[in-house]
């Protein structure tokens, strides 16, 4: 029993060091070779418990090519709301996630 809950501990300790290694690597991506441009604040989500609230902010932008797309603000800073207009970098293999100037 206890060496089962050793592996479990070790298990997870393994899936939470790739996630952090993998998150670390899209954001020198965006950093080194993203595409600035101009993006709005679209929308604010919060994820709240009793405990506490997360808020998820996500900007709407052209990329390079003219498609409009949404992607989740991974640096956002207090005090933006919808509709605030914000400089921005992404990249384009990682879409989804983009970063403050």
């Amino acid at each position: 029993m206890e060496t089962k809950g050793i592996l479990l501990w070790a298990g997870l300790l393994i899936v939470c060091a790739v996630i952090l290694f993998f998150s670390r690597r899209i954001k020198k991506q965006i950093e080194e070779n993203g595409i600035e441009t101009v993006g709005v604040i679209s929308r604010i989500e919060d994820d709240s418990d009793m405990e506490s609230t997360t808020y998820y902010y996500y900007v709407r932008f052209l990329m390079e090519d003219g498609k409009e797309m949404e992607a989740l603000l991974s640096n956002p800073r207090p005090g933006l709301r919808e509709g605030q207009q914000v400089n921005i970098k992404y990249h384009p293999k990682y879409k989804n996630n983009a970063r403050l100037v």
